[in-house]
């Protein structure tokens, strides 16, 4: 049955019924599916990983072209259709092979997780035809398709479009696209361009197929029989009503369950079963769908039905198609199948029964924290038919019923946890316990199941004495023990445990492999771990996986096992050729990286029908906090290989609150409920005996536990007129009398009862303190206008409760008196200490005394310390001092209990406990309390009269309550003492919390119950601790060996310290290294990870070391330092001398800071504690730079990298006032990267020099570097035109010529080739990408300010301000020794430079459209500093992808005007232009770089011809400096050909090996100096493709810009620009003479039933779209057509790049022509001529004039196998009309059939074509048609056949050619039988009256 229409769970999207506010509900619909001959495999992405926080996002879509669309003459316009968003093409006409070759932009702002559910529709239409008939055909499929792509982007992807209502009538055309999702951070990659003379060919091979042309119907049969466990739903409020009315007896089930089934858009649902918990349905749900379906979940909802309001939802659960089927292309895969298992459903608590802020859970949003029910489902799926609409919903057959009975089979389990430690426990208004459940069993609020031991004991935390609670459960520890049943699932846990195993030790090795490998260890180090690991896996994935079981196994279960088996197996032989074969370590890291990804695709088990371990904490009543562990990782075997991970181990837990995902909140909840320690072991009943809690090392107890209750009344205690039973349980709910207890079989007592307090409510308020302070109130009493007597005193403490006097308190035992009483000035008091009041019950004190005051009070205070020998006595006394009477006081039964009695406390309880053994271990413990052996009922209670019915449904109820469980302990004798020393040294990265930018950091380290806390650092964020905490005598029960095996963590959080109240900053967990005794090994330190919200938060450096502190002597305690423990030498790094040399070249960019500029900045340096600071700037705005640009400090550094302290920058204004705020900050995190070694730099040079052979040379470091003038100018080039043109060259190449060539068009750039001449290099990306940044000399550090949260992204955006600089980090000698040469020496001068900056602009791609037709009107703008040039004259019309060609030149000022913008700007003629995008150029770095990135050098050093030097500088020149710059000695030569730079020696005949020189090259020597500096790494002459971004999504590209910039200084000789000014386009005409056509098809039938076509001719150029036409031939009775009839087609063509260019409006009320280029191509149509209805289209030639079939002599050798694309395939020879000028002959014409038709010939024409330039068509003149000028030649009229006519408008011609000639015989045949006829008639007409005269006369 179909889902109703009015459930508001369902709402409609795009025709189909998606989920409400569930993400990862969304089905995609059928279209969604593609396959075919790129179909790959299922992809691997789990999208329910992506991200699902909104961003911009950009779709772009390129339409490039169409090939063999249905149709003929048709006007193809292609629309797309993302998401909501639509946009189409231009319409190209009269053609089904349309050329587009647009680019269509779609933004979103969503989640990368809801942008792949997004459709995507690509439809063609014909727009001659009306809308509703004008789809030629579609192709459908989601984002989805594309993101997981490589890249997320389609690349020339030809996509085969049909009909999407008949996808069975074939394919409909096909459309070339390239499609790419651009997000934060992507770079925007151009597809290449379409090429127009690609083979067909290529579409078969890379084409996309709708899954609808070859889809299979098939049917998803989900076969639900049953579920259990079902939780309450409605209240119970109209039940009690119906009892009351007596409608009703007994109690029902409150919920009416029914499944709802959704599964690619289609929802079905089984029918209610009302009042039940355990539904059976026993129904077949199908839905049909077609194959492969896309869809990767199946969703199962369980519903519960509401007669008032919607129907609520119970829980939902998500079958993962992916994880019940494969398409393993290796194997042969297998269809989703799954089951009969049972799924388990979680979601909100079970008591949770109106809707609260957790109810999405119940939808599946996020993790679900409760069991909420299991049901029974079977899905197998049959492919060849759907199912009709009668077998939608059906009963199962009792065949399989009875089938599925096995699978059903129940075993008993048993769970046992116990509690260790619980620690990190937050202030909590009442006692603390925990429940432990599976399932249902264990819930303690659960009515439908036996009651358990599930739970431990309320407990009241106490206070640790730094920070956080605990629980005092001491040698006694909770525990539980849980039976559950379930079905036998062992052997699917074990085969996932053993794949699990491998996976966690892999993981583990390659961890350490990691971290030798950051940590710069040796390799062979490196290698033999890596070795290691390697050999256990081999080790690993040689076991075998265990049988399956021969019954009661699925069809899932058979697969899996064959998957699992079969992947091991090829991981095991791709291991073993790692092992032999693996050469490179980084190689290898990341194979086995794949390893762990493959082996954890087959590490999912979705049959594992037992419920996960939940961990509740419970406050009072109240579910807080809790924690779900998969059952497999706790499940034991007998195997050790194939348990789980956690079973049979200690390991700690953190609770967490139950939340929705992405809900709002206004701070992220980073406080943790709890911290438990735990041991929990689960396994079948069998395996349990004496297995379970071994490893503990401690013994059961079991007692039976009562309480004995007692209430004041008249200062008398008493059992009288009490709320509940004397003798209860703890919540007073149930009376337990010690007569009604009865062992239960299997047990016995083993003792009396006997008192048990809990020992929680013994700890005082000093309870974890070092020290307290003692305190008590002095209280006087005074009547009205008397005075304050000094006689009546007494004694409260800060309540009102009356207290002892001062001299009566005395000190405990522990404890230690420091000083004497004495009264507390520090507060609003008078001088003698006193506090006023009119009623001391009242309150309201002041420090004023007025007349009306009737009370006084002073506070005396007195501190004590602890004293530390004493614990245990002060241990001893508490516990003496609650077993005296053990009674608990309280004011009400409802609330909290404490130990000492106090006034206003009116109840009192004590706990009685007695003892229980076990004869029988599988005994269950529960008693079965009698209620008729209680005689001590409540008096009130007994006095109410109560209704039958009502009391027998109390009875009942107290029934079910009689079944009680006993508590369980885990008991120990004695604990072990430990210490645990805490090495915490520093911090990176940490986050500013102050408005500063800084934080004022502390850390607080958490170890079992203690915490300490480390000194607070003021403002920084790398604080540098080296402190040591120690926790004395922690203590810790059990066997020490498994503590060892088994560490507690240890937490350390970081705050920032504030006057009131700490931020937190982030949260690390480590392992301290356990060391019983004997070991020696010091601990390292290692970098932890610091989280905050599960986000990166930076790294804590530390080790913690945990010492079994019993008699052992311990390591002699750290040194001390301002009574701090500093961290130990041993462990602490070892230090060295390190030189740090800086450079402080200036600042950039500055913003303004507390609304005022920051014009005079300081930078400080900061490292190891060391600071460095320089002078401040005078004034940044005149010149940024610092006067000293090079400084130095020493500092003691570690010599290991790993634990090198940050390098800190920070930016201080010096403002009036001596006011320094800090502006910005920026922290290095490594210094690897600056690391020098100077003295190897010097020895190495020196090594080279005398191996190469010039060790005896003599050079100077001071050295003259400048030539002679006459030398300079004989070399330098001599100054030409602007134009870069030179004699010979100025027709065959230019500068485009070298652009073509160098962008890898072999057409365009061939005669550029052939010529010999050198490319540049075209870069794809920033030239900074390719040249470390330009940073050799100078890196701009990005400086940040205010506070950073985790859910701000590290945008340069939001930087203040950059510091420009470096820094070189070298060791010093440690024997004093003279330090090495200064490295930052020869660096330039920092003052100003002025410069002249030439930019040129080549082209732009892929624009950003700005206006509503999708287009832009691009032009040019740049800034450079106070310079602003705009080109918006020469605007570029309608265009995404021009081409400027525009060169500028600017002045500038470096630094003060070092950026340099370009921005492309959108021509509005009305409104503003809009920003396109723009493209920042730092224009001093690339000035200071060593790698010159001023003038790119070309490969050849030409002194002529259009591509002569163009530098400032000449190549000697500039090698010179270059090693000048680089503390380099000087270039030494040998003649003119040979040179020694930099350790190399390079000779002229190595680079010029064909021995022959050009004749415009310059001399050798400045070739051989041009090749050196090619080599030595510096900026070669280039293009750079750099991408545009807008500020307002400055994360998304809005294009690419193709440029190059020059930059010269002014004091240097400036050389002339180069011209890059586009081709112009040459004037050609194109005549075309047709002269005759034949064989053309007859497609009207005359009157007389004649074949005939009335033909004519029409003839344009694809583009220009101005059509002519011949005169008709009339009356072809043969085919034949005559019409000597000439075409002009004037034009406007380049020839380099063989396009012909158009300009033209795009409509009628455009203003602007837009440019485009086109493919000379010549189409030519035949065309039957018809009066009355619309001319019949014939057939069409189209022809490339660069590229055309050559034409045939005669006709009767014209065939469609002349075609270039002929489908035999069979080669035709080809010509250029532009190379033969004129050509003549014969070629076919054809109609095409569709895609899967051939194409027909339906005639031949005869033409002549001729291409003439402007100069030609002017000297040789024609008309078109026949018309004067007739020359050129002269064409006479057509010799057509008589019967060429009108007939209509010759009538005569009509009678002689139409009737005479086909109806001569019937005219004359017709007029001879007239002519008879008249006779006969004649003849009687007249013979009646002959005959009378004749008889008359004869009368």
């Amino acid at each position: 049955m179909d889902i109703d229409d009015d459930n508001e769970d369902i709402v409609e999207v795009s025709g189909e019924p998606l989920p409400r506010n569930i993400e990862s509900e969304k089905v995609k619909s059928d279209h969604t599916q593609y396959d075919g001959a790129i179909a790959a495999p299922r992809s691997t992405m789990d999208r329910s990983k992506l991200s699902t926080k909104k961003q911009d996002f950009q779709v772009r879509v390129n339409i490039h072209e169409g090939r063999k669309l249905m149709g003929g003459n048709i006007h193809p316009v292609c629309n797309v259709h993302v998401g909501k968003q639509s946009k189409h093409t231009r319409v190209q006409k009269s053609t089904n092979k349309p050329l587009w070759d647009e680019v269509l932009f779609f933004d979103f702002n969503c989640s990368a997780l809801d942008l792949c559910d997004e459709p995507v529709t690509i439809e063609v239409l014909n727009s001659r035809k009306i809308r509703s008939d004008s789809l030629i055909g579609a192709f459908k499929f989601d984002l989805g398709l594309v993101y997981e792509s490589t890249d997320h982007q389609f690349i020339h992807k030809w996509v085969l479009l049909t009909d999407p209502e008949d996808k069975e009538s074939g394919a409909k055309g096909y459309v070339k696209i390239s499609i790419s999702i651009l997000g934060p951070g992507d770079k925007l990659k151009i597809p290449p361009k379409s090429s127009s003379t690609d083979d067909l060919v290529d579409i078969e091979s890379n084409l996309l197929r709708p899954a609808g042309v070859q889809l299979q119907p098939a049917t998803y049969t989900v076969k639900i029989y049953k579920a259990e466990d079902v939780p309450k739903m409605d209240t119970d409020y109209f039940e009690g009503m119906k009892r009351v009315l007596r409608m009703q007896h007994g109690d029902h089930d409150l919920v009416d369950p029914y499944m709802i089934v959704s599964f690619a858009g289609k929802k079905l649902k089984t029918k209610v079963m009302y009042k039940t918990y355990t539904p059976e349905w026993d129904q077949e749900l199908n839905i049909g769908v077609q194959m492969p379906s896309m869809c990767e979940q199946l969703m199962l909802r369980l519903m519960d039905k509401d007669h008032f309001n919607r129907d609520d939802i119970i829980a939902t659960h998500f079958l993962q198609l992916t994880r019940l089927s494969s398409a393993d292309p290796d194997d042969e895969g297998f269809l989703p199948t799954f089951g009969p298992a049972y799924v388990n459903f979680y979601g909100s608590p079970r008591e949770s029964i109106v809707d609260d802020e957790l109810e999405p859970l119940n939808r599946g949003c996020g993790e679900g924290c409760s069991f909420r029910g299991r049901a029974l489902v079977e899905l197998t799926v049959s492919i060849g038919q759907e199912p009709s609409k009668d077998e939608l919903v059906r009963d199962i057959d009792s065949e399989d019923l009875l089938r599925v009975q096995p699978f059903q089979r129940r075993r008993r389990y048993r769970l046992f946890v116990g509690f260790l430690e619980g620690t990190m426990i937050h202030p909590v208004d009442a006692p603390v316990e925990f429940e432990i459940s599976i399932g249902e069993y264990g819930n303690k609020f659960a009515s439908t199941t036996l009651p358990a031991p599930s739970t431990t004991q309320p407990t009241n935390p106490v206070y640790d004495g730094s920070h956080y609670y605990y629980l005092p459960w001491g040698q006694t520890k909770p525990c539980v023990m849980l039976n559950s049943q379930w079905e036998d699932v062992m052997f699917r846990i074990e085969s996932l445990n053993l794949i699990c195993r491998t996976i966690d030790r892999l993981e583990g090795h390659l961890k350490d492999v990691k971290y030798l490998m950051r940590a710069k260890a040796p390799l062979a180090e490196s290698a033999g771990k890596l070795i290691k690991l390697l050999d256990e896996l081999i080790i690993d994935l040689n076991q075998p996986l265990l049988d399956l079981p021969q019954k009661n196994i699925t069809e899932l279960d058979k697969k899996m096992f064959a998957l699992r088996d079969d992947e091991m197996k090829r991981l095991l032989i791709e291991a073993v050729n790692l092992r032999e074969n693996a050469r490179d370590i980084d190689q290898a890291v990341n194979e086995i990286d794949t390893y762990i990804y493959r082996l954890q695709q087959i590490a999912t088990e979705p049959q594992n029908s037992i419920p996960d371990v939940i961990i509740w904490m419970l406050c009072g009543n109240r579910r807080v906090a809790y924690h779900r562990i998969p059952s497999h990782q706790v499940m034991f075997s007998p195997k050790q290989d194939r348990c789980g991970k956690l079973c049979g181990h200690v390991f700690s837990v953190f609770l967490k609150r139950p939340s929705v995902p992405d809900k709002s909140n206004a701070k992220r909840q980073w406080k943790l409920p709890a911290k438990l320690q735990v041991f929990v072991w689960m396994g079948l009943e069998d395996h349990a005996k004496g297995i379970q809690h071994k490893p503990l090392d401690g013994e059961i107890s079991v007692f039976a536990e009562t309480y004995e209750n007692q209430i004041s009344l008249l200062s008398k205690w008493t059992t009288r007129a009490m709320p509940r039973p004397k003798w209860s349980d703890i919540t007073g709910q149930l009376k337990l009398p010690k007569e009604s207890f009865t062992t239960p079989p299997g047990w016995r007592w083993a003792g009396d009862w006997f008192i048990n307090p809990n020992l929680s409510l013994s700890y005082d308020l000093d309870s974890g303190l070092s020290s307290f302070q003692d305190d008590v109130f002095e209280n006087q009493l005074r009547t009205p206008g008397s005075d304050w007597p000094t006689s009546k005193l007494f004694w409260t403490d800060v309540t009102g409760e009356e207290a002892q006097s001062k001299e009566e308190i005395m000190c405990p035992i522990g404890w230690e008196w420091t000083d004497i009483w004495t009264v507390d000035l520090n507060r609003a008091v008078d001088e003698e200490g006193y506090e006023y009041c009119l009623d001391q019950s009242v309150g309201g004190f002041v420090p004023v005394e007025k007349t009306y005051h009737l009370c006084r009070r002073r506070r005396w205070v007195r501190t004590r310390k602890r004293n530390p020998d004493s614990k245990q006595q002060a241990a001893h006394q508490r516990m003496m001092k609650a077993a005296e009477e053990g009674w608990e006081y309280s004011r009400l039964f409802t609330t909290k209990f404490h130990l000492k009695q106090r006034t206003m406390d009116m109840v009192r309880r004590r706990r009685w406990h007695r003892k229980m053994v076990a004869d029988n271990p599988d005994a269950d413990a529960i008693f079965i309390i009698d209620p008729t052996s209680d005689t001590h009922e409540n008096p009130v209670s007994s006095r109410s009269p109560v209704r039958k019915q009502d009391q027998r449904a109390d009875e009942e109820k107290q029934t079910q309550r009689t079944m009680i469980t006993p508590t369980f302990f885990l008991t120990y004798k004695e604990p072990h003492t430990y210490q645990l020393r805490a090495y915490i040294y520093q911090a990176r990265d940490l986050f500013s919390a102050d408005p500063s930018g800084l934080s004022d950091p502390y850390a607080r380290v958490v170890f079992s119950r203690q915490s300490q806390r480390t000194k607070v650092l003021n403002e920084t964020l790398c604080p540098t601790w080296d402190q040591t905490l120690v926790f004395e005598e922690v203590e810790f029960y059990g066997n020490p060996s498994m503590l060892a095996e088994s560490p507690p963590i240890v937490v350390v959080e970081l705050f920032d310290y504030d006057t009131v109240g700490s931020d937190f900053l982030g949260r690390a967990i480590a392992t301290p290294i356990v060391k019983l005794g004997g070991e020696h090994q010091m601990a390292k330190l290692n970098w932890h990870p610091i989280t905050r919200g599960g986000e990166p938060a930076g790294e804590l450096l530390g080790a913690f070391e945990l010492y079994l502190n019993e008699g052992a002597e311990l390591p002699f305690m750290p040194p001390t330092r301002q009574d701090v423990y500093q961290v130990p030498s041993g462990i602490r790094p070892v230090m060295q001398l390190t030189r740090i040399e800086v450079l402080t070249w200036g600042v950039r960019h500055m913003k303004k800071f507390q609304l005022a500029a920051v014009n005079s900045p300081s930078i400080e340096i900061e490292c190891g504690g060391v600071v460095l600071s320089t002078i401040k700037i005078k004034n940044a705005k005149k010149n940024p730079n610092f006067e000293t640009s090079s400084m130095l400090f020493d500092v003691f550094l570690p010599v290991e990298e790993l634990y090198t302290p940050p390098l800190n920058i920070r930016l201080l204004d010096h403002r009036s006032f001596g006011v320094k705020p800090l502006v910005g900050t920026h922290m290095i995190k490594s210094l690897q990267e600056y690391r020098r070694d100077p003295v190897a730099m010097v020895q190495t040079i020196r090594e080279k020099m005398l191996e190469s052979g010039f060790g005896d040379t003599d050079y100077s470091l001071d050295m003259d570097f400048a030539e002679p003038q006459e030398a300079q100018a004989q070399h330098q080039p001599q100054n030409t035109s602007s134009s870069g043109e030179d004699g010979e060259f100025k027709e065959d190449v230019d500068w485009w010529s070298k652009y073509y060539s160098s962008c890898g068009n072999e057409q365009l750039g061939r005669v550029y080739r052939e010529k010999g001449y050198e490319n540049m290099v075209v870069f794809e990306e920033e030239l900074e990408n390719y040249f470390d940044m330009f940073t050799d000399l100078a890196q701009s550090f990005p400086l940040f300010h205010g506070k950073r949260h985790e859910d701000e992204d590290l945008d340069e955006d939001k930087a203040v301000g950059y510091f420009k600089g470096t820094f070189r980090v070298y060791p010093l000698p440690a024997d004093g020794s003279d330090p090495p040469p200064r490295m930052l020496k020869n660096v330039p001068c920092n003052q100003l430079v002025e410069v002249l900056v030439r930019v040129y602009i080549v082209k732009a791609f892929e624009l950003q459209p700005q206006d509503p037709n999708g287009l832009s009107d691009p032009y040019l703008a740049l800034k450079l500093g106070r310079f602003k040039v705009k080109d918006r004259e020469n605007y570029v019309p309608k265009n995404l992808s021009p081409t400027f060609g525009k060169m500028f030149e600017l002045d500038g000022t470096l630094p003060l005007e070092s950026e340099l913008r370009v921005q492309i700007f959108d021509y509005d003629l009305l409104s503003g232009d809009d920003l396109i995008g723009e493209t920042k150029i730092d224009l001093e770095n690339r000035f200071l770089s060593a790698r010159r990135g001023v003038c790119g050098l070309p490969k050849r050093y030409y002194i002529a011809g259009p591509y002569k030097w163009r530098d400032a500088e000449l190549p000697r020149q500039i090698l010179e400096k270059w090693c000048a710059t680089q503390a380099l000695p000087p270039p030494v030569w040998r003649g003119n050909s040979q040179v020694y730079v930099n350790g190399k020696t390079c000779c002229l005949r190595d680079y010029e090996t064909r021995g022959q020189v050009h004749k415009d090259w310059g001399p050798p020597e400045e070739r051989l100096a041009l090749y050196t500096l090619l080599d030595l790494g510096l900026v070669p002459e280039h293009i750079e493709t750099r991408t545009l971004y807008n500020p307002l999504r400055p994360e998304i590209p809005q294009g690419k810009i193709q440029m190059f910039v020059d930059i010269f200084p002014k004091t240097a000789t400036i050389p002339p620009p180069i011209n890059i000014t586009p081709r112009a386009p040459q004037d050609l005409e194109l005549r075309v003479i047709v002269y005759n056509v034949q064989d053309v098809v007859l497609s009207d039938t005359s009157f007389t039933g004649e074949k005939m076509s009335d033909i004519y001719v029409k003839g344009w150029l694809k583009g220009q779209d101005k059509k002519q036409k011949t005169d008709v031939h009339y009356r072809s009775l043969n085919g034949e057509g005559n019409f000597n009839w000439r075409f002009i087609f004037p034009f406007k063509y380049l020839p380099a790049e063989e396009v012909m260019v158009i300009k033209k409006k795009e409509h009628f009320f455009s203003i602007d022509k837009h440019e485009e280029k086109h493919p000379v191509t010549f189409a030519v149509q035949i065309w039957d001529n018809d009066i009355f209805t619309p001319d019949d289209f014939l057939g069409l030639l189209e022809l490339n004039l660069n590229f055309m079939p050559k034409a045939n002599k005669f006709a009767k050798s014209v065939s469609l196998d002349d075609l270039p694309d002929n489908e035999k395939g069979k080669p035709v020879p080809m010509v250029s009309l532009f190379d033969q000028k004129n050509v003549k002959g014969w070629w076919p014409c054809y109609e095409e059939g569709g895609p899967d038709q051939p194409r027909e010939l339906t005639g031949k024409i005869e033409m002549e074509l001729e291409i003439l330039s402007k100069e030609d068509s002017e000297a040789k003149p024609a008309g078109k048609g026949q018309e004067e000028p007739n020359e050129n030649p002269h064409l006479d009229p057509p010799n057509r056949p008589a019967t060429s006519f009108l007939w209509f408008t010759s009538p005569w011609k009509s009678l002689r050619y139409i009737i005479w000639n086909n109806y001569k015989w019937y005219i004359i045949g017709g007029l001879i039988l007239i002519l008879i006829i008249a006779m006969i008639g004649l003849f009687i007409y007249s013979a009646p009256g002959a005959l009378s005269e004749k008889l008359i006369a004869k009368i």
